[in-house]
């Protein structure tokens, strides 16, 4: 860019930082962002995709475009060549500078990285920062970057760059090419005759629609026999999607010169276009603010829609939270009930249990009752009880993962009618974890632990040869745990009834019963518990932070609160002054020009109010003085030797009349 003075002005990082006022603005949108981070769209349900697809593109606008125009207003505008595969994209760039800087061929992809190229005075601002300042900036082009790139062919204060096609092969390419076009001041969207109605492409255009972005098209290898037609119905078609003012240039079927480049003829009216935009600060600032304003004006809305969606994953997740406890309250009813029926004292352990009693162990226990230190079980009585403790062991184990089991298959069947439930189920089984069983063992061996400390601990009148009882008092809650007759060494021992009741009917017995399997059942529930909390975690994955949707929208308010910040940025050119603050020992005040001299300079250059981005119309032009409409009367008339359109497009700015206000010669000098 060149200062007034004709010097050259100094790249961006001496350029004067916005600061100020525009902080009112990137507050806002760094906490939006901030925000944007925690979305989560985990639960497939109506809208969600999309609405996944808006808080991607909308974080990555305020990344690559939104924070750094605002941070750095003075960074010259950057022009984006985008399209569909195929399109000339890379030819086009490399014609307009003059050299093949940007590969091009026939093999797809052939462009993978972004190439931008700017005036050598620009250069520096563009390695240090400009769009997307995410990506690496390269000198090699690898994948994923932006190599930089500076010539003399393009005019200073304005950059351009080629992008990967938009329907590329590779997804990333058609990310980069999405960022990159999020992030341009002006899109110059390149398609050809053959698939301009491509849906890929109209559905990007679309989104620049929405977002007010200024836009102009070229279409590339039109024939010249289908110029007219081919034209005018993409005219029609840019109409119906909102895009009547793009400026329209078409680039006929031409035969390439050397180094792969058009016919300078070929691109004259692109050129010229870009020229006076380069010429032009009231021109590229205009350029600037309408597309920011656009992009700052639609943020509103695709916060709505990330929200809504933001909620609505919200409200399943709370509704398959619920069928958890639901679930796992009913398992663990389950699992109460069928310790304290006894199931736990049936089958095998009751088959040691009588081994035990038959065997002198209810004997040991009488001993102790009475004070006896025989009560202390050695030998084989001791082996019979640990028999028991083992069967209770494997007892316990079967019955809560068969409760476990149940409960998983009754959930994950439950979320499976719900929205988005179905996604959740995916990533969990249908039976208990593998840590289920070892949780359950481990709960068990605990609670006999403690069964044995507890009787330790008693003042003598109980010792360890009472365990097995209490065991079973309390899996039978006080009831005879065996029948009168029990097997020993492969006889039949008839205990009396009389023993058995003064072993089981004893208080302290029953007591330590009771104690004991309150004790398990709350050992069980804690297993059960933590079963529960695989089908949590995964909810935590899925469920947004509380507060999120409204955090969300209060950012977007305070940004639409503040949309007129972009207007005080980017107002009158003359009152934004972005050159760097010489130091005083530079200044020379008797150079100043004198207040009369400014005042006059000022009116001269006084903006006009109307503002014109048309392709400049060709010296060779005829007047058309017998147009019909005044659409045909502003064409210039057809020359089937120049395969540029005539057809000047509507300004993109500003929908004016350009025939109220006399038109300023700002051709640029030697393009």
């Amino acid at each position: 860019m060149t200062t007034d003075e004709g010097v050259h002005a100094t790249s961006w990082p001496a350029v004067p930082t916005a600061g100020g006022v525009a902080d009112r603005l990137i507050s806002p949108l760094r906490a939006l962002r901030a925000g944007l981070d925690e979305v989560r769209s985990g639960l497939p349900l109506r809208g969600s995709e999309d609405a996944a697809a808006v808080a991607s593109g909308l974080a990555d606008q305020i990344d690559d475009y939104l924070l750094p125009r605002l941070s750095h207003p003075g960074t010259p505008p950057v022009l984006v060549i985008g399209g569909s595969t195929g399109g000339g994209k890379s030819t086009l760039l490399n014609t307009l500078v003059g050299a093949p800087i940007s590969p091009a061929g026939v093999l797809r992809p052939t462009t993978r990285s972004a190439v931008l190229v700017c005036h050598p005075d620009d250069h520096a601002t563009f390695v240090s920062g400009g769009p997307v300042p995410g990506l690496p900036r390269t000198a090699d082009g690898a994948p994923g970057t932006v190599r930089v790139r500076s010539t003399e062919a393009v005019p200073p204060g304005l950059a351009l760059v080629d992008a990967p096609d938009v329907d590329s092969v590779v997804a990333e390419n058609r990310q980069l090419a999405v960022r990159l076009l999020g992030a341009a001041d002006l899109w110059i969207f390149v398609t050809t005759a053959a698939r301009y109605a491509d849906a890929v492409p109209w559905d990007l255009l679309r989104g620049a629609v929405a977002r007010g972005a200024a836009v102009a098209i070229v279409l590339s290898r039109v024939n010249h026999l289908a110029h007219a037609t081919v034209s005018t119905h993409l005219r029609e078609m840019l109409r119906a999607e909102g895009l009547g003012a793009a400026p329209l240039f078409v680039i006929e079927q031409v035969a390439l010169e050397e180094h792969g480049l058009l016919p300078e003829q070929a691109v004259r009216s692109l050129r010229m276009w870009t020229g006076r935009i380069s010429a032009s600060e009231e021109q590229r600032t205009t350029i600037v603010r309408q597309t920011l304003t656009g992009a700052i004006a639609a943020v509103r809305d695709r916060v709505d829609t990330v929200a809504d969606a933001t909620k609505a994953q919200q409200g399943a997740v709370t509704t398959l939270r619920g069928q958890i406890g639901q679930a796992y309250a009913a398992a663990e009813a389950r699992l109460r009930a069928s310790v304290e029926d006894g199931v736990l004292f049936r089958g095998d352990v009751v088959g040691r249990w009588q081994e035990y009693a038959g065997n002198g162990g209810l004997a040991a226990i009488l001993d102790a009752r009475s004070g006896s230190k025989s009560g202390v079980l050695s030998g084989q009585a001791s082996i019979r009880a640990a028999r028991i403790r083992a069967g209770l062991v494997g007892g316990v184990v079967r019955l809560f993962t068969s409760v476990a089991d149940e409960a998983a298959a009754e959930l994950v069947a439950a979320w499976r009618t719900n929205p988005g439930g179905a996604a959740a189920a995916e990533a969990v089984t249908e039976r208990a974890s593998a840590e289920a069983a070892k949780k359950a063992e481990d709960a068990t061996r605990a609670w006999l632990d403690g069964v044995d400390a507890s009787i330790a601990r008693a003042d003598g009148s109980m010792r360890a040869g009472v365990v097995p009882v209490v065991v079973s008092a309390a899996l039978q809650d006080g009831t005879l745990p065996v029948g009168r007759e029990v097997d020993v060494a492969g006889g039949t021992v008839t205990l009396s009834a009389e023993l058995l009741a003064e072993v089981f009917e004893d208080e302290g017995v029953r007591a330590a019963g009771r104690t004991a399997r309150a004790d398990l059942l709350d050992r069980l529930a804690t297993a059960l518990a933590s079963e529960q909390h695989r089908f949590a975690a995964r909810l935590d994955e899925l469920d947004p932070p509380i507060g999120l949707a409204d955090r969300l929208r209060d950012a977007a308010r305070a940004i639409d609160r503040n949309r007129s910040v972009v207007d005080q940025l980017f107002a009158d050119p003359s009152t934004l002054d972005l050159r760097p603050n010489p130091s005083p020992a530079a200044r020379d005040l008797s150079e100043l020009p004198s207040t009369e001299t400014l005042q006059a300079v000022a009116a001269a250059l006084r903006p006009s109010t109307t503002f014109d981005l048309r392709p400049a119309p060709d010296d060779t032009a005829s007047d058309s003085s017998d147009a019909t409409s005044s659409e045909a009367s502003a064409e210039m008339t057809e020359n089937p030797a120049e395969p540029v359109d005539r057809a000047p497009a509507v300004p993109t700015a500003a929908n004016v009349d350009p025939d109220d206000t006399p038109e300023p010669d700002d051709s640029p000098k030697g393009s």
